[in-house]
């Protein structure tokens, strides 16, 4: 009940599916947690956790945005005193397509300021705080299993990105941890079931089961606590990963 006693997260994408779980999951760990989404009903999912006695902060925002990491520090610094870990998990996804030659550029720019920008804007902010401050935190990006191998991806812009992210992830330990002792990671989940995407999950159900070596779809809950562990000090000692949590999804032939 205690690996994150006394820690302070930001966590983004936390209006939904696996930043929700993964903020339930801190809290219940001792940790205090700002929670992030662009979707207002992230005001719900913490004013849900804070009645079972955890602390958590909802923000609704957009983290393309480099003014938005601006006042999550500040906020975060003014409430809880210090942040020693980022969960990096907003997302967008482009639109389904197979062929590389339909994808039009503003569907890959629109992907990227998103799930790039979010991430540089993240270090920009919060890891200089770190550096200066001497805080051996971490950051935990969202990469994908979709970055991981190709088995039929039905989207190519979301996979690219998240390809990009992986790399960036292990770029920064070398760039980083070895003078400052932070620690950058990934996650690489695939298909989770989540409440938001219920129709589309239905629609896609036996195909989603079909290609996945699991007998079933993963939960939430099951890519958090992997988020958990990995920004714990039982994970302490491990750092440029990318974890895949896709019941064997990247590594079937």
């Amino acid at each position: 009940m205690d690996r994150l006693k006394d820690k302070v997260a930001i966590i983004t994408g936390a209006g939904g599916g696996i930043c929700h779980k993964a903020s339930e999951l801190f809290c219940r760990e001792g940790a205090k947690v700002v929670m992030v989404d662009i979707d207002p009903q992230v005001e719900d999912f913490s004013r849900e956790i804070n009645e079972n006695g955890r602390d958590t902060t909802a923000v609704v925002a957009d983290v393309s945005l480099r003014d938005t990491w601006v006042d999550l520090q500040k906020l975060t610094l003014e409430k809880y005193g210090r942040i020693d870990t980022v969960v990096n998990g907003a997302a967008a996804f482009s639109p389904p397509t197979h062929d590389w030659a339909y994808i039009t550029s503003e569907m890959i720019h629109e992907v990227m300021r998103v799930n790039i920008d979010s991430m540089v804007y993240s270090y920009q902010t919060v890891l200089r705080y770190m550096m200066k401050k001497k805080i051996r935190g971490s950051f935990l990006n969202f990469a994908s299993s979709t970055a991981l191998a190709y088995n039929g991806a039905a989207t190519q812009g979301y996979p690219f990105s998240k390809a990009c992210i992986k790399l960036a992830t292990q770029n920064m330990v070398n760039q980083v941890s070895k003078k400052y002792g932070i620690r950058f990671n990934c996650l690489a989940p695939n298909y989770v079931w989540v409440p938001k995407q219920a129709k589309v999950f239905d629609m896609y159900k036996e195909h989603f089961i079909a290609s996945t070596p699991m007998p079933y779809i993963g939960e939430p809950e099951d890519a958090a606590w992997a988020i958990v562990y990995l920004c714990s000090d039982e994970a302490k000692y491990i750092n440029g990963v990318c974890l895949p949590v896709d019941g064997g999804w990247a590594v079937q032939k």
